[in-house]
């Protein structure tokens, strides 16, 4: 994500540079033709005018259905950094041994056990983010997991299908295996247990966003609308702005392909284009965070923006 206020204004360019070429060939051909030819172009600005009003409302709606979009995923992983903080500090805080007898004829947990399942169960919630992140950007789901998960769970997660949701289940299970052990008491659980539903809520939050784009033909319509319209434009302003037509023409048609490359990219927040969130800073400040939480201090760096330029993006 660029956190910078100074924009790529190279890279935009450069992006639009095939049609900004055409749209500038068009104006400067019809211009040379009125001029050099005498040849009359019977078209009035006033049409153009109002299907640029138009094309602009239009625009104005599409951008902010994608940046509702894109703030929704945002606040759905604010949601993901809390309700892990609050996972880390309910397995540190309430699993302890002697809070409940055991059950089933399980064996007594003592503080070994205790301090085990609560260095597992934290462990495997950085894995289940740092593969959620992999999930929503279409990378490996188990790239990056082999220090946080013991080596026959990270073979097993190859076979799954959604891997952070059967992270999920695993810590569910473990979870059951301290109540078992006497670790958790039955109100303590399902404390704990609801801090899991609520992960897997935002976790499906992030899927809806992912799996649903807005509809093709209110994207699509509006995208080849932007260029037509673009294209066309020339013809109703060389008969009145002559030589500024180029000018005029191309800084229109600039404004508008930008802003509808703006509602293309805020679409899906979790790429990891220019406008995406920074899924890889925010996994990393929720991995410090829990490995704090259990006293380590040999901890990750977080990540900071690389510049590029006068650019700086936040991964």
């Amino acid at each position: 994500m660029v956190i910078s206020n100074t924009l790529p204004w190279l890279n935009i360019l450069r992006m639009h540079a095939p049609h900004l070429a055409v749209v500038f060939a068009v104006a400067l051909g019809l211009y040379l033709a009125d001029a050099l030819l005498g040849v009359r172009v019977p078209f009035s600005p006033t049409p153009f005018s109002i299907v640029g009003v138009a094309l602009a409302i239009l625009l104005g709606f599409r951008n902010n259905a994608s940046y509702d979009r894109w703030w929704e995923g945002r606040k759905l992983w604010g949601g993901i950094v809390n309700a892990s903080r609050a996972l880390a500090r309910q397995t540190t805080t309430l699993l302890e041994p002697g809070v409940a007898e055991p059950t089933s004829g399980a064996a007594p947990g003592d503080d070994t056990l205790a301090a085990a399942l609560k260095r597992e169960i934290l462990y495997r919630q950085i894995a289940y983010v740092h593969a959620l992140r992999a999930v929503l950007r279409q990378q490996n789901a188990l790239e990056g997991l082999a220090p946080f998960l013991p080596a026959d769970e990270l073979a097993a997660l190859a076979q799954q299908k959604n891997v952070p949701v059967a992270l999920m289940q695993t810590n569910g299970e473990r979870l059951a295996f301290a109540r078992r052990a006497g670790l958790l008491s039955e109100e303590r659980l399902l404390r704990i247990d609801a801090t899991l539903v609520d992960l897997i809520g935002l976790q499906g939050g992030c899927e809806r966003i992912k799996n649903t784009p807005i509809p093709a033909g209110y994207r699509v319509f509006t995208h080849r609308s932007v260029r037509a319209y673009c294209y066309v434009l020339p013809f109703g302003l060389v008969e009145h702005l002559g030589a500024l037509t180029t000018i005029v023409v191309m800084a229109v048609t600039l404004m508008f392909l930008v802003l509808d490359t703006i509602g293309r990219f805020l679409e899906d927040p979790f790429t990891t284009g220019p406008n995406a969130l920074p899924l890889m800073s925010i996994t990393r400040n929720i991995e410090i965070n829990l490995r704090q939480a259990l006293g380590e201090t040999d901890l990750p760096p977080a990540i900071t923006p690389t510049t590029n330029g006068k650019i700086s993006i936040l991964l």
